[in-house]
Protein backbone atom coordinates (compact mmCIF):
# COMPACT_ATOMS: atom_id res chain seq x y z
CA UNK A 1 0.00 0.00 0.00
CA UNK A 2 1.34 3.56 -0.82
CA UNK A 3 2.04 5.25 2.71
CA UNK A 4 2.59 8.70 2.82
CA UNK A 5 1.18 9.63 -0.29
CA UNK A 6 -1.75 12.18 0.12
CA UNK A 7 -4.49 10.63 -2.75
CA UNK A 8 -3.52 7.08 -2.26
CA UNK A 9 -6.51 4.41 -2.56
CA UNK A 10 -6.34 1.48 -0.94
CA UNK A 11 -9.05 -1.02 -0.21
CA UNK A 12 -9.41 -1.91 3.70
CA UNK A 13 -11.51 -3.40 6.12
CA UNK A 14 -13.16 -1.15 9.11
CA UNK A 15 -12.37 -2.50 12.18
CA UNK A 16 -12.65 -0.58 15.62
CA UNK A 17 -9.91 1.90 17.14
CA UNK A 18 -10.63 2.62 20.60
CA UNK A 19 -13.61 5.20 20.53
CA UNK A 20 -13.96 4.98 16.23
CA UNK A 21 -12.82 3.04 13.65
CA UNK A 22 -9.37 2.40 11.51
CA UNK A 23 -9.13 0.97 8.11
CA UNK A 24 -6.92 -2.03 7.92
CA UNK A 25 -5.53 -2.93 4.43
CA UNK A 26 -7.81 -6.13 3.11
CA UNK A 27 -5.78 -7.42 0.18
CA UNK A 28 -2.01 -6.64 1.59
CA UNK A 29 0.05 -5.91 4.43
CA UNK A 30 -0.19 -2.45 6.04
CA UNK A 31 -0.57 -0.79 8.92
CA UNK A 32 -4.08 -0.05 10.35
CA UNK A 33 -5.14 3.80 9.03
CA UNK A 34 -7.00 6.07 11.59
CA UNK A 35 -10.68 7.39 10.34
CA UNK A 36 -12.06 10.55 11.47
CA UNK A 37 -15.94 10.65 12.56
CA UNK A 38 -16.33 12.84 9.04
CA UNK A 39 -14.41 10.86 6.76
CA UNK A 40 -16.61 7.46 7.68
CA UNK A 41 -19.46 8.36 5.23
CA UNK A 42 -22.06 5.18 5.33
CA UNK A 43 -19.41 2.59 6.29
CA UNK A 44 -19.24 0.51 9.53
CA UNK A 45 -16.94 -1.97 11.23
CA UNK A 46 -16.65 -4.90 9.38
CA UNK A 47 -17.21 -3.20 5.87
CA UNK A 48 -14.90 -3.10 2.84
CA UNK A 49 -14.11 -0.34 1.44
CA UNK A 50 -12.03 1.38 -0.39
CA UNK A 51 -10.43 4.23 1.42
CA UNK A 52 -7.92 7.03 0.25
CA UNK A 53 -5.18 8.85 2.30
CA UNK A 54 -5.99 12.49 3.50
CA UNK A 55 -4.18 14.33 6.26
CA UNK A 56 -2.13 11.79 8.43
CA UNK A 57 -5.71 9.56 8.30
CA UNK A 58 -8.00 8.86 5.54
CA UNK A 59 -11.58 8.94 4.16
CA UNK A 60 -13.65 6.35 2.48
CA UNK A 61 -14.42 6.91 -1.16
CA UNK A 62 -16.65 3.71 -1.56
CA UNK A 63 -18.57 1.18 0.52
CA UNK A 64 -18.20 -2.32 -0.85
CA UNK A 65 -20.42 -3.87 2.04
CA UNK A 66 -20.08 -6.31 5.07
CA UNK A 67 -16.70 -8.53 4.40
CA UNK A 68 -18.61 -11.35 5.44
CA UNK A 69 -20.61 -11.38 2.07
CA UNK A 70 -18.71 -13.05 -0.70
CA UNK A 71 -20.15 -10.36 -3.47
CA UNK A 72 -19.08 -7.73 -1.52
CA UNK A 73 -15.56 -9.18 -0.87
CA UNK A 74 -15.45 -9.83 -4.98
CA UNK A 75 -16.33 -6.27 -5.64
CA UNK A 76 -13.48 -4.99 -3.06
CA UNK A 77 -10.78 -6.94 -5.00
CA UNK A 78 -12.11 -5.59 -8.09
CA UNK A 79 -11.60 -1.88 -6.73
CA UNK A 80 -8.04 -3.33 -5.31
CA UNK A 81 -6.75 -4.81 -8.74
CA UNK A 82 -8.12 -1.18 -10.27
CA UNK A 83 -10.66 -2.92 -12.21
CA UNK A 84 -14.43 -2.03 -12.87
CA UNK A 85 -13.40 1.87 -14.01
CA UNK A 86 -15.57 1.72 -16.37
CA UNK A 87 -14.93 3.51 -20.20
CA UNK A 88 -13.67 7.10 -20.89
CA UNK A 89 -16.48 9.87 -22.77
CA UNK A 90 -14.83 9.42 -25.44
CA UNK A 91 -15.05 5.64 -25.76
CA UNK A 92 -18.75 5.65 -24.73
CA UNK A 93 -19.69 8.33 -27.01
CA UNK A 94 -17.79 5.95 -29.62
CA UNK A 95 -20.01 3.38 -28.53
CA UNK A 96 -23.24 5.06 -28.53
CA UNK A 97 -22.11 6.27 -31.74
CA UNK A 98 -22.01 2.61 -32.83
CA UNK A 99 -25.37 1.66 -31.48
CA UNK A 100 -27.14 4.58 -33.62
CA UNK A 101 -25.30 2.97 -36.81
CA UNK A 102 -25.42 -0.65 -36.34
CA UNK A 103 -28.23 -0.73 -39.07
CA UNK A 104 -25.83 0.59 -41.72
CA UNK A 105 -25.18 -0.84 -44.46
CA UNK A 106 -21.49 -1.75 -45.57
CA UNK A 107 -19.13 -3.18 -48.18
CA UNK A 108 -19.56 -6.67 -49.29
CA UNK A 109 -21.48 -8.38 -46.27
CA UNK A 110 -23.86 -11.76 -47.30
CA UNK A 111 -27.95 -11.33 -46.31
CA UNK A 112 -27.70 -14.98 -44.72
CA UNK A 113 -30.83 -13.78 -42.31
CA UNK A 114 -32.84 -17.35 -43.66
CA UNK A 115 -30.02 -19.44 -42.42
CA UNK A 116 -30.80 -21.37 -39.51
CA UNK A 117 -28.33 -20.19 -36.92
CA UNK A 118 -27.78 -20.93 -33.09
CA UNK A 119 -26.00 -19.88 -30.07
CA UNK A 120 -25.01 -22.65 -27.55
CA UNK A 121 -23.60 -20.71 -24.35
CA UNK A 122 -23.36 -20.96 -20.82
CA UNK A 123 -26.08 -20.58 -18.86
CA UNK A 124 -26.71 -16.71 -17.65
CA UNK A 125 -24.07 -15.49 -20.49
CA UNK A 126 -24.77 -12.26 -21.83
CA UNK A 127 -22.09 -11.64 -24.06
CA UNK A 128 -22.79 -13.78 -27.89
CA UNK A 129 -19.26 -14.15 -29.47
CA UNK A 130 -20.46 -17.08 -32.07
CA UNK A 131 -22.98 -18.85 -33.50
CA UNK A 132 -22.84 -21.60 -35.83
CA UNK A 133 -25.38 -23.17 -38.45
CA UNK A 134 -24.96 -26.95 -40.19
CA UNK A 135 -26.06 -28.62 -43.53
CA UNK A 136 -25.75 -32.03 -45.03
CA UNK A 137 -23.58 -31.76 -47.99
CA UNK A 138 -23.04 -35.03 -49.53
CA UNK A 139 -21.29 -37.17 -47.54
CA UNK A 140 -19.79 -34.23 -45.63
CA UNK A 141 -21.21 -31.48 -43.58
CA UNK A 142 -21.22 -28.11 -44.07
CA UNK A 143 -20.10 -25.78 -41.26
CA UNK A 144 -21.00 -22.33 -40.85
CA UNK A 145 -19.16 -20.52 -37.80
CA UNK A 146 -20.73 -17.03 -37.50
CA UNK A 147 -18.53 -14.55 -34.55
CA UNK A 148 -19.69 -11.08 -33.85
CA UNK A 149 -18.08 -8.71 -36.10
CA UNK A 150 -16.55 -6.56 -33.96
CA UNK A 151 -14.25 -4.96 -35.73
CA UNK A 152 -17.08 -3.20 -37.68
CA UNK A 153 -18.07 -1.07 -34.62
CA UNK A 154 -14.44 -0.59 -33.48
CA UNK A 155 -11.87 1.44 -35.75
CA UNK A 156 -8.63 0.79 -35.45
CA UNK A 157 -6.86 3.66 -33.39
CA UNK A 158 -10.06 4.84 -31.37
CA UNK A 159 -11.10 5.53 -28.19
CA UNK A 160 -12.37 1.94 -27.76
CA UNK A 161 -9.73 0.42 -29.29
CA UNK A 162 -7.13 2.07 -27.08
CA UNK A 163 -9.06 0.81 -24.24
CA UNK A 164 -10.07 -2.37 -25.52
CA UNK A 165 -5.70 -3.00 -25.89
CA UNK A 166 -4.88 -1.79 -22.90
CA UNK A 167 -7.59 -4.30 -20.97
CA UNK A 168 -6.30 -7.07 -23.18
CA UNK A 169 -9.51 -9.11 -22.34
CA UNK A 170 -12.26 -9.47 -20.72
CA UNK A 171 -12.25 -10.21 -16.27
CA UNK A 172 -14.95 -12.98 -15.46
CA UNK A 173 -15.09 -12.93 -11.71
CA UNK A 174 -17.85 -15.35 -9.91
CA UNK A 175 -21.24 -12.91 -10.47
CA UNK A 176 -19.21 -10.44 -12.80
CA UNK A 177 -17.34 -9.43 -15.42
CA UNK A 178 -15.10 -6.60 -16.50
CA UNK A 179 -15.31 -6.56 -19.88
CA UNK A 180 -13.32 -5.62 -22.50
CA UNK A 181 -15.62 -3.27 -24.53
CA UNK A 182 -18.63 -1.20 -23.41
CA UNK A 183 -21.20 -3.32 -22.14
CA UNK A 184 -23.71 -1.39 -24.71
CA UNK A 185 -21.51 -3.42 -27.49
CA UNK A 186 -20.25 -6.45 -25.73
CA UNK A 187 -23.87 -6.95 -24.53
CA UNK A 188 -26.07 -5.81 -27.32
CA UNK A 189 -24.94 -4.64 -30.66
CA UNK A 190 -22.06 -6.76 -31.19
CA UNK A 191 -23.57 -10.03 -29.18
CA UNK A 192 -25.24 -12.47 -31.46
CA UNK A 193 -28.35 -12.16 -29.54
CA UNK A 194 -31.68 -14.37 -30.71
CA UNK A 195 -34.06 -12.68 -33.35
CA UNK A 196 -32.13 -9.96 -33.65
CA UNK A 197 -30.47 -8.83 -37.12
CA UNK A 198 -26.63 -8.47 -36.16
CA UNK A 199 -23.05 -8.26 -38.02
CA UNK A 200 -20.73 -11.12 -38.51
CA UNK A 201 -17.81 -12.58 -39.87
CA UNK A 202 -18.17 -15.76 -41.07
CA UNK A 203 -15.91 -19.20 -41.57
CA UNK A 204 -17.76 -22.10 -43.96
CA UNK A 205 -16.08 -25.25 -44.55
CA UNK A 206 -17.01 -28.83 -45.40
CA UNK A 207 -16.11 -31.45 -42.89
CA UNK A 208 -15.91 -34.92 -44.74
CA UNK A 209 -16.39 -38.31 -42.89
CA UNK A 210 -12.49 -38.64 -42.07
CA UNK A 211 -12.64 -35.40 -40.35
CA UNK A 212 -10.70 -33.38 -43.38
CA UNK A 213 -11.43 -29.87 -43.85
CA UNK A 214 -12.27 -28.87 -47.54
CA UNK A 215 -14.10 -25.96 -49.23
CA UNK A 216 -13.46 -23.22 -46.79
CA UNK A 217 -14.46 -19.60 -47.55
CA UNK A 218 -14.79 -16.44 -45.45
CA UNK A 219 -17.02 -13.41 -45.58
CA UNK A 220 -18.95 -10.45 -43.72
CA UNK A 221 -22.87 -11.36 -43.02
CA UNK A 222 -25.99 -10.45 -41.89
CA UNK A 223 -27.47 -13.15 -39.22
CA UNK A 224 -30.71 -13.54 -37.37
CA UNK A 225 -30.03 -16.68 -34.40
CA UNK A 226 -33.44 -18.66 -34.52
CA UNK A 227 -32.36 -19.30 -30.58
CA UNK A 228 -29.98 -19.10 -27.92
CA UNK A 229 -29.35 -22.67 -26.30
CA UNK A 230 -27.26 -23.39 -23.43
CA UNK A 231 -25.31 -26.44 -23.05
CA UNK A 232 -27.31 -27.84 -20.04
CA UNK A 233 -30.51 -27.48 -22.61
CA UNK A 234 -27.97 -29.25 -25.89
CA UNK A 235 -26.58 -32.43 -23.25
CA UNK A 236 -30.05 -33.19 -21.95
CA UNK A 237 -30.87 -33.56 -25.72
CA UNK A 238 -27.69 -35.66 -26.87
CA UNK A 239 -28.56 -37.51 -23.76
CA UNK A 240 -32.28 -38.38 -24.40
CA UNK A 241 -33.30 -37.21 -21.29
CA UNK A 242 -35.08 -33.71 -23.11
CA UNK A 243 -36.29 -32.34 -25.96
CA UNK A 244 -35.59 -29.24 -27.70
CA UNK A 245 -39.29 -28.65 -28.89
CA UNK A 246 -38.09 -28.12 -32.23
CA UNK A 247 -37.63 -31.13 -35.11
CA UNK A 248 -35.63 -29.01 -37.00
CA UNK A 249 -33.24 -27.58 -34.82
CA UNK A 250 -32.86 -31.14 -33.03
CA UNK A 251 -31.35 -32.64 -36.40
CA UNK A 252 -29.24 -29.74 -36.55
CA UNK A 253 -27.86 -30.15 -33.33
CA UNK A 254 -27.58 -33.98 -33.67
CA UNK A 255 -26.09 -33.26 -36.86
CA UNK A 256 -23.70 -30.55 -35.50
CA UNK A 257 -22.67 -33.32 -33.18
CA UNK A 258 -21.53 -35.92 -35.52
CA UNK A 259 -19.25 -33.02 -37.38
CA UNK A 260 -17.90 -32.27 -34.12
CA UNK A 261 -17.09 -35.80 -33.18
CA UNK A 262 -15.45 -36.25 -37.29
CA UNK A 263 -13.02 -32.89 -36.13
CA UNK A 264 -12.28 -34.50 -32.58
CA UNK A 265 -11.37 -37.80 -34.08
CA UNK A 266 -9.19 -36.38 -36.71
CA UNK A 267 -7.61 -33.99 -34.13
CA UNK A 268 -6.62 -36.85 -31.68
CA UNK A 269 -5.00 -39.28 -35.00
CA UNK A 270 -2.84 -36.48 -35.75
CA UNK A 271 -1.80 -36.24 -31.75
CA UNK A 272 -3.72 -33.86 -29.89
CA UNK A 273 -3.76 -33.60 -26.02
CA UNK A 274 -7.02 -34.92 -24.59
CA UNK A 275 -7.40 -33.65 -20.43
CA UNK A 276 -10.12 -33.31 -18.84
CA UNK A 277 -10.19 -30.36 -15.99
CA UNK A 278 -13.14 -28.91 -14.47
CA UNK A 279 -13.81 -25.67 -13.17
CA UNK A 280 -16.12 -24.00 -10.32
CA UNK A 281 -19.37 -22.31 -11.40
CA UNK A 282 -20.94 -19.73 -8.72
CA UNK A 283 -25.01 -19.25 -8.38
CA UNK A 284 -25.49 -15.97 -6.00
CA UNK A 285 -28.58 -15.23 -3.70
CA UNK A 286 -27.51 -11.48 -3.77
CA UNK A 287 -24.29 -10.91 -2.48
CA UNK A 288 -24.59 -14.86 -1.05
CA UNK A 289 -23.37 -17.91 -2.89
CA UNK A 290 -26.18 -20.09 -2.96
CA UNK A 291 -24.20 -23.02 -4.48
CA UNK A 292 -21.26 -24.19 -6.60
CA UNK A 293 -20.78 -26.84 -9.35
CA UNK A 294 -17.69 -28.42 -11.41
CA UNK A 295 -18.22 -27.30 -14.84
CA UNK A 296 -16.59 -29.80 -16.55
CA UNK A 297 -16.61 -30.51 -20.60
CA UNK A 298 -19.56 -32.58 -21.89
CA UNK A 299 -20.77 -33.47 -25.27
CA UNK A 300 -22.56 -29.92 -25.90
CA UNK A 301 -18.68 -28.20 -24.96
CA UNK A 302 -16.93 -30.30 -27.21
CA UNK A 303 -19.67 -29.46 -30.03
CA UNK A 304 -18.59 -26.13 -29.82
CA UNK A 305 -15.28 -26.22 -29.10
CA UNK A 306 -14.72 -29.08 -32.45
CA UNK A 307 -16.54 -25.88 -34.28
CA UNK A 308 -14.57 -22.98 -33.00
CA UNK A 309 -10.79 -24.92 -33.78
CA UNK A 310 -11.88 -25.65 -36.86
CA UNK A 311 -12.50 -22.27 -37.86
CA UNK A 312 -9.67 -21.12 -36.22
CA UNK A 313 -7.26 -23.64 -37.86
CA UNK A 314 -9.41 -21.84 -41.35
CA UNK A 315 -8.82 -18.72 -40.64
CA UNK A 316 -5.26 -19.27 -39.78
CA UNK A 317 -4.36 -21.02 -43.40
CA UNK A 318 -5.95 -18.71 -45.09
CA UNK A 319 -3.66 -15.79 -43.36
CA UNK A 320 -0.59 -17.36 -44.11
CA UNK A 321 -1.11 -18.42 -47.61
CA UNK A 322 -2.32 -14.57 -48.36
CA UNK A 323 0.89 -13.29 -46.13
CA UNK A 324 -1.45 -11.39 -44.40
CA UNK A 325 0.31 -9.91 -40.57
CA UNK A 326 -1.25 -11.16 -37.78
CA UNK A 327 -1.49 -12.51 -34.30
CA UNK A 328 -1.30 -16.48 -33.61
CA UNK A 329 -2.13 -18.22 -30.72
CA UNK A 330 1.19 -20.27 -29.99
CA UNK A 331 1.50 -23.11 -27.84
CA UNK A 332 5.04 -24.47 -27.81
CA UNK A 333 6.14 -28.32 -27.51
CA UNK A 334 7.25 -29.60 -23.89
CA UNK A 335 10.63 -28.98 -23.25
CA UNK A 336 13.05 -31.87 -22.65
CA UNK A 337 13.77 -31.56 -19.20
CA UNK A 338 9.99 -31.41 -18.47
CA UNK A 339 9.00 -34.68 -20.27
CA UNK A 340 11.93 -36.48 -18.11
CA UNK A 341 10.51 -34.77 -14.86
CA UNK A 342 6.97 -36.36 -15.73
CA UNK A 343 8.82 -39.31 -15.97
CA UNK A 344 10.21 -39.67 -13.38
CA UNK A 345 6.92 -38.56 -11.40
CA UNK A 346 4.77 -41.05 -13.29
CA UNK A 347 7.35 -43.73 -12.43
CA UNK A 348 8.12 -42.92 -8.90
CA UNK A 349 3.75 -43.21 -8.57
CA UNK A 350 3.78 -46.48 -10.31
CA UNK A 351 2.11 -45.49 -13.17
CA UNK A 352 2.54 -47.58 -16.33
CA UNK A 353 4.88 -45.92 -19.17
CA UNK A 354 7.31 -46.69 -21.85
CA UNK A 355 10.82 -45.92 -21.76
CA UNK A 356 11.86 -42.65 -22.83
CA UNK A 357 14.33 -42.87 -25.75
CA UNK A 358 17.46 -42.52 -25.02
CA UNK A 359 19.49 -38.76 -25.73
CA UNK A 360 17.61 -35.80 -27.00
CA UNK A 361 13.80 -36.36 -27.93
CA UNK A 362 12.45 -34.33 -31.01
CA UNK A 363 10.07 -32.34 -30.66
CA UNK A 364 7.21 -34.43 -32.10
CA UNK A 365 8.92 -37.35 -30.09
CA UNK A 366 8.33 -34.67 -26.26
CA UNK A 367 4.77 -34.01 -27.84
CA UNK A 368 3.98 -38.01 -28.09
CA UNK A 369 5.29 -38.17 -25.01
CA UNK A 370 2.65 -35.73 -23.24
CA UNK A 371 0.23 -37.73 -24.89
CA UNK A 372 1.17 -40.83 -24.01
CA UNK A 373 1.18 -39.65 -20.13
CA UNK A 374 -2.17 -38.15 -20.03
CA UNK A 375 -3.31 -41.70 -21.46
CA UNK A 376 -1.38 -43.86 -19.03
CA UNK A 377 -3.15 -41.55 -16.25
CA UNK A 378 -6.38 -42.00 -17.59
CA UNK A 379 -6.09 -45.75 -17.24
CA UNK A 380 -4.91 -45.66 -13.88
CA UNK A 381 -7.97 -43.01 -12.56
CA UNK A 382 -10.22 -45.49 -14.34
CA UNK A 383 -8.58 -48.32 -12.99
CA UNK A 384 -8.80 -47.37 -9.45
CA UNK A 385 -11.35 -44.42 -9.27
CA UNK A 386 -7.99 -42.38 -7.15
CA UNK A 387 -6.27 -39.44 -8.41
CA UNK A 388 -8.94 -37.35 -10.70
CA UNK A 389 -9.03 -34.28 -9.24
CA UNK A 390 -4.46 -34.19 -9.22
CA UNK A 391 -3.11 -36.75 -11.61
CA UNK A 392 -4.24 -34.89 -14.98
CA UNK A 393 -2.74 -31.36 -14.04
CA UNK A 394 0.56 -33.04 -13.71
CA UNK A 395 0.91 -33.32 -17.49
CA UNK A 396 -0.51 -29.83 -18.04
CA UNK A 397 2.15 -28.53 -15.35
CA UNK A 398 5.00 -30.26 -17.93
CA UNK A 399 3.54 -28.08 -20.80
CA UNK A 400 4.67 -24.86 -21.78
CA UNK A 401 2.08 -21.53 -21.25
CA UNK A 402 0.42 -21.02 -24.46
CA UNK A 403 0.84 -17.59 -25.63
CA UNK A 404 0.57 -14.52 -28.42
CA UNK A 405 2.90 -14.59 -31.02
CA UNK A 406 3.09 -12.57 -34.40
CA UNK A 407 5.77 -15.18 -35.86
CA UNK A 408 4.74 -18.16 -34.91
CA UNK A 409 2.27 -20.42 -36.34
CA UNK A 410 1.98 -23.68 -34.00
CA UNK A 411 -0.09 -25.15 -31.37
CA UNK A 412 1.29 -28.35 -29.91
CA UNK A 413 -1.43 -29.18 -27.38
CA UNK A 414 -4.00 -29.15 -30.54
CA UNK A 415 -1.20 -30.71 -32.60
CA UNK A 416 -1.84 -27.86 -35.00
CA UNK A 417 1.05 -26.32 -37.63
CA UNK A 418 -1.53 -23.30 -37.81
CA UNK A 419 -3.63 -22.03 -35.15
CA UNK A 420 -4.67 -18.61 -34.17
CA UNK A 421 -8.24 -17.06 -31.83
CA UNK A 422 -10.60 -15.62 -34.20
CA UNK A 423 -14.00 -16.52 -32.01
CA UNK A 424 -13.96 -14.30 -29.74
CA UNK A 425 -13.26 -10.60 -30.26
CA UNK A 426 -15.72 -9.38 -27.50
CA UNK A 427 -13.34 -10.73 -25.23
CA UNK A 428 -10.13 -11.06 -26.38
CA UNK A 429 -8.35 -8.38 -27.84
CA UNK A 430 -5.81 -10.63 -30.54
CA UNK A 431 -9.35 -11.73 -31.83
CA UNK A 432 -10.29 -8.48 -32.61
CA UNK A 433 -6.61 -8.20 -34.35
CA UNK A 434 -7.60 -11.57 -36.44
CA UNK A 435 -10.65 -9.75 -37.11
CA UNK A 436 -9.09 -6.82 -38.78
CA UNK A 437 -6.40 -9.01 -40.71
CA UNK A 438 -9.16 -11.32 -42.22
CA UNK A 439 -11.17 -7.98 -43.67
CA UNK A 440 -8.24 -6.82 -44.98
CA UNK A 441 -7.00 -10.10 -46.14
CA UNK A 442 -10.65 -10.21 -48.27
CA UNK A 443 -10.21 -6.67 -49.57
CA UNK A 444 -12.78 -4.94 -47.72
CA UNK A 445 -11.29 -1.73 -46.96
CA UNK A 446 -9.79 -2.73 -43.45
CA UNK A 447 -6.09 -2.01 -43.21
CA UNK A 448 -3.64 -5.02 -42.79
CA UNK A 449 -2.33 -4.56 -39.09
CA UNK A 450 0.60 -2.67 -38.48
CA UNK A 451 3.27 -5.53 -38.35
CA UNK A 452 6.21 -3.32 -36.76
CA UNK A 453 3.72 -2.89 -33.88
CA UNK A 454 2.49 -6.66 -33.30
CA UNK A 455 5.32 -7.93 -31.12
CA UNK A 456 4.42 -5.63 -28.80
CA UNK A 457 0.84 -6.36 -29.10
CA UNK A 458 0.88 -10.08 -28.80
CA UNK A 459 3.11 -9.49 -25.64
CA UNK A 460 0.95 -7.17 -23.89
CA UNK A 461 -1.79 -9.42 -24.75
CA UNK A 462 -0.20 -12.31 -23.39
CA UNK A 463 0.35 -10.46 -20.50
CA UNK A 464 -2.98 -9.18 -19.68
CA UNK A 465 -4.67 -12.80 -20.55
CA UNK A 466 -1.97 -14.37 -17.48
CA UNK A 467 -2.96 -11.60 -14.80
CA UNK A 468 -6.82 -12.02 -15.66
CA UNK A 469 -6.13 -15.88 -15.39
CA UNK A 470 -4.37 -15.96 -12.07
CA UNK A 471 -6.97 -13.18 -10.61
CA UNK A 472 -10.09 -15.13 -11.91
CA UNK A 473 -8.33 -18.16 -9.87
CA UNK A 474 -8.01 -15.82 -6.99
CA UNK A 475 -11.52 -15.42 -7.08
CA UNK A 476 -12.92 -18.67 -7.23
CA UNK A 477 -10.73 -19.86 -4.42
CA UNK A 478 -12.15 -16.75 -2.52
CA UNK A 479 -15.78 -17.55 -3.07
CA UNK A 480 -14.80 -21.38 -2.75
CA UNK A 481 -13.84 -20.15 1.14
CA UNK A 482 -17.11 -17.77 1.77
CA UNK A 483 -19.33 -20.70 0.35
CA UNK A 484 -17.44 -23.18 3.28
CA UNK A 485 -17.44 -20.56 6.32
CA UNK A 486 -21.36 -20.73 4.89
CA UNK A 487 -21.58 -24.81 5.63
CA UNK A 488 -19.26 -24.68 9.00
CA UNK A 489 -21.82 -23.75 11.76
CA UNK A 490 -21.52 -26.26 14.77
CA UNK A 491 -20.43 -29.28 14.71
CA UNK A 492 -19.51 -29.26 10.91
CA UNK A 493 -16.34 -27.98 12.15
CA UNK A 494 -15.48 -31.21 13.49
CA UNK A 495 -17.06 -33.37 10.74
CA UNK A 496 -14.55 -35.59 8.99
CA UNK A 497 -14.24 -34.55 5.00
CA UNK A 498 -13.32 -37.26 2.20
CA UNK A 499 -10.36 -35.41 0.10
CA UNK A 500 -7.34 -36.23 -2.11
CA UNK A 501 -3.91 -35.23 -2.01
CA UNK A 502 -3.34 -32.85 -5.35
CA UNK A 503 -0.20 -31.47 -4.27
CA UNK A 504 2.67 -31.99 -2.08
CA UNK A 505 4.45 -28.71 -0.59
CA UNK A 506 8.34 -27.91 1.51
CA UNK A 507 6.00 -27.22 4.46
CA UNK A 508 2.51 -29.32 3.80
CA UNK A 509 0.06 -31.32 1.44
CA UNK A 510 -2.88 -29.41 -0.82
CA UNK A 511 -5.69 -31.55 -0.33
CA UNK A 512 -8.89 -31.23 -2.31
CA UNK A 513 -12.15 -32.30 -0.16
CA UNK A 514 -16.11 -32.36 -0.76
CA UNK A 515 -15.16 -32.87 -4.43
CA UNK A 516 -15.04 -28.73 -4.52
CA UNK A 517 -13.28 -27.40 -1.83
CA UNK A 518 -9.52 -27.02 -1.78
CA UNK A 519 -7.18 -26.42 1.89
CA UNK A 520 -3.41 -27.24 3.01
CA UNK A 521 -2.36 -29.75 5.37
CA UNK A 522 0.67 -28.67 7.01
CA UNK A 523 3.26 -31.01 8.16
CA UNK A 524 2.82 -29.52 11.57
CA UNK A 525 -0.40 -30.85 12.25
CA UNK A 526 0.40 -33.63 11.37
CA UNK A 527 1.20 -35.04 14.52
CA UNK A 528 2.13 -38.65 13.95
CA UNK A 529 5.26 -37.97 12.46
CA UNK A 530 8.31 -35.59 10.78
CA UNK A 531 7.33 -35.60 7.05
CA UNK A 532 9.68 -34.90 4.47
CA UNK A 533 8.63 -34.12 0.98
CA UNK A 534 10.53 -36.24 -1.71
CA UNK A 535 12.84 -34.46 -4.72
CA UNK A 536 10.32 -35.13 -7.52
CA UNK A 537 7.10 -33.44 -5.26
CA UNK A 538 4.84 -36.73 -5.62
CA UNK A 539 4.85 -37.53 -2.07
CA UNK A 540 6.09 -37.05 1.69
CA UNK A 541 7.73 -39.44 3.65
CA UNK A 542 7.44 -39.82 7.41
CA UNK A 543 10.90 -40.26 8.95
CA UNK A 544 9.63 -42.67 11.81
CA UNK A 545 7.56 -44.47 10.61
CA UNK A 546 8.36 -44.44 6.66
CA UNK A 547 4.64 -43.64 5.87
CA UNK A 548 4.00 -42.38 2.37
CA UNK A 549 1.73 -39.61 1.39
CA UNK A 550 1.24 -39.57 -2.24
CA UNK A 551 -0.35 -37.56 -5.03
CA UNK A 552 -3.73 -38.88 -5.66
CA UNK A 553 -3.99 -40.40 -2.37
CA UNK A 554 -7.45 -40.02 -0.49
CA UNK A 555 -7.24 -38.26 2.64
CA UNK A 556 -9.87 -37.75 5.98
CA UNK A 557 -9.48 -34.11 6.99
CA UNK A 558 -10.85 -31.29 9.45
CA UNK A 559 -11.13 -27.67 8.54
CA UNK A 560 -9.12 -25.61 11.10
CA UNK A 561 -8.93 -22.30 9.86
CA UNK A 562 -10.43 -20.42 7.08
CA UNK A 563 -9.25 -16.70 6.05
CA UNK A 564 -12.00 -16.21 3.18
CA UNK A 565 -10.81 -12.98 1.76
CA UNK A 566 -7.39 -14.63 1.16
CA UNK A 567 -8.97 -17.83 -0.38
CA UNK A 568 -7.03 -19.78 2.66
CA UNK A 569 -8.31 -23.02 4.16
CA UNK A 570 -6.42 -24.34 6.61
CA UNK A 571 -6.75 -28.11 7.22
CA UNK A 572 -5.81 -31.06 9.85
CA UNK A 573 -6.00 -34.76 10.30
CA UNK A 574 -9.33 -35.77 10.88
CA UNK A 575 -7.88 -38.31 13.62
CA UNK A 576 -6.46 -35.33 14.87
CA UNK A 577 -7.74 -34.51 18.82
CA UNK A 578 -8.53 -30.49 19.61
CA UNK A 579 -10.08 -28.87 21.66
CA UNK A 580 -14.24 -28.44 20.74
CA UNK A 581 -14.77 -24.61 19.51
Amino acid sequence: MARGRTGASFVAQMVPAGRGMAARPAFEMGPEVPLLKARRGDARVGDLVTARLKGGGCEVTAVHGPVNMAGAAIRALIAHEGLGRGFGPKAREEAQEAARTRDRADQGRRDMRDQRVITIDPEGAKDHDDAIAVAAEGDGIRLWVHIADVSCFVPAGGAIDREAERRGCSVYLPGTVDPMLPEILSNDVCSLRPDEDRKALTAHMLVMPDGSVTSEGFHRSLIRSARRLTYPEVDAFLEGRAGLGDDVMESDVGLAMELARRLRARRMRRGALDIVTSEPRFHFDGDHIASVEMETQTDSHSLIEECMIAANEAVARFLIAKHVPTIYRVHGDPEQMAIEELWARLEALGIAVPPLAEGMLTSDQRREAAGVAAHAIRLQVERTGEGGASLPYMVLRSLQKAVYRPDETSHSGLASPAYLHFTSPIRRYPDLVVHRALVHALGLGEPAPDAAMLPEVARDSSDRERDATDLERRADRMCLAYLLIQTLTGDDWDRPRDGEVTGIGMSGVFVTFDGVFDGFMPFRRMPDDHYVPDEAGVEAVGEDTGRRIRLGDPVRVRVHDVEALRGRVTLEPAGHQRPRR
